[in-house]
């Protein structure tokens, strides 16, 4: 095995760029060449931790990184971490209350964003099998806004055609009972908490990996010849495209 100081995306990178193309070689010196403060790295990293959701690591990481622990509110992470995960196990109506004690304009400042948790816990009853229970909150709950939003109209159809299915599995609508679902409507609040807590809604290093394949997919359209492309952001090894008019990776891994 190689020793840790060899295994290292850096290292991989210096390897494959000793043995790369002449302007690969040059790229990666202009590369080298430019330095990058340790805090700035640490802040991007303790970033990532706490907007994440990481709270151990985020103080773990401060103390050792000799950052103030004022940068890490554990408390508040604690408190979106919660709310993320009663949204992820069905529990609608834990994460709405947690939301507004923590926040009590949250809603009335995002209205869309109450409607499809509403909506959330319309398709929880419905997964449960308690039509009486459904009709009655669809009618109390969702009727009202969309009828101050009748675009808001189609969205409540497709959750209300998982009644009209004997099996749910079998509904054109069966896609809502995924945990991708769940999943998205959890994203969106934490999203908002994370506003609340005057935070970014997405870590910093997020919005640079995208602004590099943004300014990548610019260049690659501009340009008549190839040049150095960065595709695997892990290892970060630039690679020269056999076209220019090769297409660059998706940046949609990034934001799952």
């Amino acid at each position: 095995a190689l020793p840790p100081t060899q295994s290292t995306p850096v290292h991989a990178r210096k390897v494959a760029m000793s043995q790369a193309d002449p302007m690969i070689r040059d790229w990666g010196l202009r590369l080298d060449g430019v330095e990058l403060p340790k805090r700035t790295m640490d802040a991007l990293v303790l970033d990532w931790l706490v907007n994440q959701g990481h709270c151990d690591a985020a103080q773990t990481f401060a103390r050792e990184c000799g950052t103030s622990a004022d940068a890490v509110d554990a408390n508040g992470i604690t408190e979106r971490v919660a709310i993320r995960q009663a949204v992820e196990s069905g529990n609608i109506h834990t994460a709405i209350d947690a939301a507004q004690r923590l926040d009590s304009t949250i809603f009335s400042a995002n209205p869309r964003l109450l409607f499809r948790l509403h909506r959330q816990q319309l398709i929880e009853l419905i997964r449960s099998g308690d039509v009486a229970s459904s009709l009655a909150y669809a009618h109390a709950h969702l009727a009202p806004q969309v009828e101050a939003e009748a675009e808001l109209i189609g969205e409540l159809e497709e959750t209300m055609m998982l009644l009209a299915s004997a099996d749910l599995a079998t509904s054109p609508s069966a896609h809502l009972l995924l945990p991708e679902q769940r999943r998205d409507v959890a994203v969106a609040l934490n999203a908002a908490v994370l506003r609340a807590q005057a935070h970014e809604e997405e870590p910093a290093l997020l919005v640079l990996l995208r602004a590099l394949q943004w300014a990548q997919a610019e260049l690659r359209g501009r340009m008549d010849v190839p040049y150095p492309v960065i595709s695997d952001l892990v290892t970060a090894v630039p690679t020269l495209p056999s076209s220019p008019g090769a297409p660059l990776p998706s940046a949609a891994a990034l934001s799952g």
